[in-house]
């Protein structure tokens, strides 16, 4: 499998996270968005985007990180990234909806405004006023990962996809000081995330 990544990227990072966790062989390619590799037309032919990152594994081209995350459970279901049944596999979908369309989102806003490692690498100004807003609607989704983790380790029971999804994010925020005082089950749950040695790996080719 050939792996096409950039680097300080939450969703490469995320996938690199899949590829250890799964035990997948894979041959990692740097594509420098800093000098627009992910502008060329070899890139644009893997992801029309032009975005980080994409698969190739043989005739399958996939991109979005929760699709290639997904592929990597199915053709390595010994890897256990998945339930058996389908409302296991339904509700981790659906925390990967959430994590996408909500929580990440709101995660990029804040570490934008606040994370120098990422405002250095992608150069960019975040509006104090566009984090603030962020920082309210992470305040309402938070709860609902707290909730959902009480009296378990992971989202739904045994590691999952739906784990891996919001690892790098929160780690972003986590990392620029955001205050997960308010919930405490969010933070051991990123910690114990953090401290997987499948996360080690993925975050030292990324960020190393």
């Amino acid at each position: 499998m050939e792996f096409y990544y950039g680097r300080v990227s939450g969703n490469s990072v995320r996938v690199a996270f899949g590829l250890h966790e799964a035990g997948a062989s894979f041959t990692p390619h740097l594509v420098d968005t800093t000098r627009g590799q992910n502008r060329t037309a070899a890139y644009l032919a893997l992801n029309p985007m032009g975005k980080v990152p994409a698969v190739l594994d043989g005739e399958v081209r996939l991109w979005e990180s929760n699709a290639i995350n997904w592929y990597l459970a199915e053709t390595h279901p010994e890897a256990g990234l998945l339930p058996a049944s389908a409302a296991g596999r339904a509700a981790v979908q659906r925390w990967l909806f959430f994590q996408s369309g909500h929580v990440s989102p709101a995660c990029v806003s804040i570490m934008m405004a606040t994370n120098e490692r990422v405002r250095k690498f992608w150069g960019v100004t975040i509006d104090p006023q566009s984090a603030t807003a962020s920082r309210k609607e992470l305040a309402r989704y938070l709860p609902v990962l707290e909730q959902a983790l009480s009296g378990r380790d992971w989202l739904e029971h045994e590691l999952s996809l739906a784990d891996l999804a919001y690892t790098p994010h929160l780690w972003l925020i986590a990392e620029a000081g955001f205050d997960f005082k308010p919930w405490p089950g969010v933070r051991a749950w990123l910690d114990r995330l953090l401290a997987r040695p499948a996360w080690q790996k993925a975050a030292a080719l990324i960020f190393g």
